[in-house]
Formats: C-alpha cells, sequence, structure tokens
C-alpha cells in the first residue's frame, strides 16, 4: 500500500454518541437506533415550531443542516442561533406529546373562543380573500360558513368536523388539555413556580378575575412576563390546531373521496396518498484490502491510511442517513481511536466502532475517505487485514 504523507490535522470533534460508544455504554447498533429516535423527535419539535410560528421552514431547515454537523439537540441550535429563547423551547417540548393523535390535538384548544374564520386564518387553510368571498355568500344565502368552505373545497369534512371540536374545547364547552392554559405554560416556561399556580387557582375560585389578572396582583409575574406567556399560548395553540387538521386530512385521504358534481360528466376526484418508506444504499468503488504498519509508524503512535476507501451513498430520507463503522473481529495492531477524514470535518471513531452522519442524498454522492488509526502502545509493525467494514441506515 501507498505511504503518502499527510498533512498534521486539527483534532476530530468527537460527538456525544462517539463518547458513548467509546465508554461502552452504547453500542454502533444501539446508538444509530437512539439517533434514529432523535430524528422522529427533531421532527416533531421541528413541525411545532413552524406550525406555530416560531420559526420559519427556512430557519428549520438551516438549523437541522447545523444540527447534522454538531450533534446538538435541534432546541439547543435554535437558541444559539437566537431565533427563539429557551422558554419557548421548554414550552413546545412539554405540549408534544398531547399532539400525536387527532383527538388530542383538538383538546389542546384553549384560551378565549374564537370564530371559525379567524380559527382557519390561523391555521393558514384559507386566506383572507377566501374568507371574505364565503362570508359574502353566506350573508347571501344564509348557508353555514363551514358548509360553504368544504363545498369549494377549502376544506375536507374531516378538517370541518375537527376545527368545530377545537372550537369547543376553546369554549370550554368539551374537556381540554391543562397543559395549554395559561398557568400551566408559564410553570413549563419557569415564569411561576408550581405553588404560585396552585394558590392562584385557589383564589381564582372566590373571584370572577381571570388567571392572568390574579399572578399580576400577587406580584408572581409583571405585565410584560404575563404578555409573553400569552404570546406564547396562542402559538403553541395555532401549532395544535394545525395539527388536527393535518391528521383530519390524512385520515380523510385514507378513503377514496368521490367529490359530487353534475352526473353528466361522468367523472370522480380520487385523492391518492403514499408513504415512501426511508431507504439508503452504499457502494464500495474501492477499498484498501490491508493496512501496513511501519515502524516509524509505531514510533510515532500512528498510522496514516490515505484514500483507502471510495464510497457512493444515496438515501432519500429528509433526515440523512448515518455511516455505521464497525470493527472486523481478528488479530489486528493494537489498533485504538481512528479519525476520518472525507466529509465535512473530521470524525473520531473509537475502538468499539461508530458513527457518521450523512446529510439527505436522493442523487448518489461520493466520498473519498482517508484514515488515522492510532497504535497502542504494544502494536507491532506488520501488513495486517482491512480493520473496518462500513455500512449504511437511513433515519
Amino acid at each position: 500500500m501507498r505511504k503518502d504523507s499527510v498533512p498534521p490535522r486539527r483534532p476530530a470533534r468527537r460527538l456525544i454518541g462517539q463518547v458513548l460508544v467509546d465508554g461502552g455504554v452504547v453500542s454502533p447498533g444501539d446508538l444509530a437506533r437512539a439517533l434514529e429516535e432523535q430524528n422522529r423527535t427533531n421532527e416533531m419539535l421541528g413541525k411545532v415550531l413552524v406550525d406555530g410560528g416560531f420559526v420559519s421552514p427556512g430557519v428549520l431547515a438551516r438549523a437541522l443542516e447545523e444540527q447534522n454537523r454538531t450533534n446538538e439537540m435541534l432546541g439547543e441550535v435554535l437558541v444559539r442561533m437566537k431565533v427563539v429563547d429557551p422558554a419557548e423551547i421548554a414550552a413546545v417540548v412539554s405540549i408534544q406529546s398531547d399532539l400525536l393523535s387527532l383527538e388530542d390535538a383538538v383538546r389542546s384548544a384553549a384560551g378565549v373562543r374564537q370564530y371559525l374564520g379567524e380559527l382557519l386564518l390561523k391555521a393558514r387553510k384559507v386566506t383572507p380573500e377566501q374568507l371574505k368571498d364565503a362570508l359574502s355568500e353566506q350573508r347571501r344565502t344564509g348557508e353555514k360558513l363551514g358548509e360553504i368552505l368544504v363545498r369549494r373545497g377549502a376544506l375536507t369534512r374531516g378538517q370541518l368536523d375537527a376545527v368545530l371540536a377545537f372550537q369547543k374545547c376553546q369554549a370550554g364547552e368539551a374537556p381540554s388539555s391543562v397543559r395549554f392554559r395559561l398557568g400551566e405554560i408559564l410553570v413549563a416556561t419557569g415564569r411561576i413556580t408550581r405553588e404560585q399556580l396552585e394558590d392562584v387557582l385557589s383564589r381564582q375560585k372566590l373571584t370572577k378575575k381571570n388567571i392572568g389578572d390574579l399572578l399580576v396582583e400577587s406580584g408572581a409575574v409583571e405585565p410584560r412576563a404575563l404578555a409573553r406567556g400569552l404570546r406564547l399560548q396562542e402559538k403553541l395553540v395555532t401549532a395544535a390546531l394545525v395539527a388536527a387538521l393535518s391528521m383530519a386530512e390524512v385520515a380523510g385521504a385514507q378513503e377514496i373521496q368521490r367529490v359530487s358534481g353534475p352526473p353528466a360528466t361522468g367523472s370522480a376526484q380520487i385523492r391518492v396518498t403514499a408513504t415512501v418508506p426511508p431507504r439508503a444504499t452504499l457502494r464500495v468503488l474501492h477499498q484498501e484490502r490491508t493496512l501496513v504498519v511501519t515502524p516509524e509508524d509505531v514510533a510515532r503512535g500512528y498510522v496514516d491510511a490515505p484514500a483507502a476507501s471510495r464510497i457512493e451513498v444515496r438515501n432519500n430520507s429528509r433526515g440523512g442517513c448515518l455511516l455505521v463503522f464497525e470493527r472486523i473481529a481478528g488479530p489486528d495492531a493494537s489498533f485504538g481511536n481512528v479519525s476520518v477524514r472525507g466529509f465535512d470535518r473530521d470524525v473520531e471513531i473509537g475502538p468499539g466502532g461508530g458513527f457518521v452522519p450523512h446529510s439527505y442524498a436522493p442523487a448518489p454522492v461520493a466520498a473519498e475517505l482517508s484514515y488515522r488509526f492510532s497504535l497502542d502502545r504494544d502494536a507491532r509493525p506488520g501488513t495486517y487485514s482491512w480493520p473496518l467494514q462500513v455500512s449504511v441506515r437511513p433515519l
């Protein structure tokens, strides 16, 4: 094998997952599965943040790219980017479990009861122009606004049922989730304590004042902090409404929907949905079969293997994929950590194996990988079988 010299390079950044693998806390496979779960959590967090108007889709995309590079939590990246504050992330995380089903999302309604048109505008299901036209028709015909919007195709029947149920929960006519109430949000964001909330709720039973006024009167929060809490509640409730409408649409799309029309046309509209499972493929275009260790390598404590692998990766998952490196069993030269170069950064892999995050790649992406294997003190010169194998796992 050719022994090209490799210029000195900065120490590779060790990802937290790699530290856990190196310490024997988890295996590379367990870590990969944990990262899959993290990716699902990120999707939920990102959806709530966009639906609630906390961040734009473009900002979220940049944050996900940065997270893929640094392996930080998505919330940490967004806070560091100064697009959301820690209190907002804490609030969103606290309510995520209430948005996993259509029924739970509907029960997340809170705040002051709003008109149907207001709710649909906030959820971006209709434009101001569409609402204005529908209201004009309602005044002319007396038909219900929701029925007009369904007939015009702005809403499905399931979405109308969902938003009307949401409206009833908001008005207190049906059970609703406590997590979206103002007091719970203020506790989740650290603005007040649980004891302060319980005290104010006890006092509220003796008066008709709302909880916000009581909190300010008691000195638990400043008016400015209360205003921020109300804005945060509005965003969270909007995200819950968008989630309810999205799930209602999916539930309705699971059946073939025939749209009524003049019988003379003899046609029907059919909505078809499909889910594409995540898939990733890896082609090894070139791989050195041996690793040569010289006395000079042993003396300096590492051996370089430039351009030892060429691979081609393709994956259809927006969350990217993981390249999983595993040690091949058998006698070796007492190799320690391995630094892999060939991506947008150097990645350090422990003796037990490790992973490298790879971004979304619908078209094949080729990469040439160079390695630096650290050697233990008892390592001996010789020619060894290549000690690593690589596989790919979609996220």
